[in-house]
């Protein structure tokens, strides 16, 4: 995938609840849709990049009343760009709070594809598995979590904390590598 066809989608996870609309009638103004940064890329580019994720299926389009089109992330955009934010989660180097992230979970066997994949992010985004559902983490990660917890529909199986605390903390420090 092309960096702006990642941007593009990095743009909409951000705008997730929102996502943005045009109207047929004025065509699709891609510089009124993106603008800034977006700035750098041609037209062109970002027009090809929006096709390119409607191909693949990452985008849901709605035609409203009114004759505008919503476009945003269609679950499968949406497990797409979950996996590419996990990974940044990975790299993630940033002044530390004090606050450990826990994740908590008891997800049935009826779910098991659900938990495997839980456990596949976690551990891809640089969680320390505690213990085999109890995950910590230094950094915030609440909004990934909860909308990968909301993607699988597994929100009563899970829990996120936010602990102040922890016994063996100065071993978690070092291998987190944080002051």
């Amino acid at each position: 995938m092309n960096p702006i066809t990642e941007q593009i989608l990095l743009h909409l996870y951000n705008c997730a609840n929102d996502g943005f609309s045009y109207r047929f009638k004025k065509g699709l103004f891609i510089d009124d849709l993106f603008s800034g940064a977006w700035k750098n890329y041609k037209h062109e580019q970002i027009k090809d990049s929006l096709k390119e994720l409607s191909r693949l299926e990452y985008l849901k389009k709605k035609k409203n009343y009114d004759g505008s089109v919503l476009v945003s992330l269609s679950e499968k955009g949406m497990l797409r760009i979950l996996n590419m934010r996990f990974r940044l989660l990975s790299n993630k180097k940033e002044k530390w709070d004090g606050k450990w992230r826990m994740v908590a979970f008891d997800i049935p066997e009826t779910h098991k594809k659900g938990r495997n994949a839980l456990r596949y992010r976690l551990r891809m985004g640089g969680f320390y598995e505690l213990q085999e559902s109890l995950f910590l983490y230094p950094y915030d990660c609440e909004k990934e979590v909860r909308d990968f917890i909301d993607l699988f529909k597994l929100q009563k199986y899970i829990r996120f904390g936010l602990l102040d605390s922890i016994d063996n903390q100065e071993g978690l420090k070092g291998m987190f590598e944080l002051a």
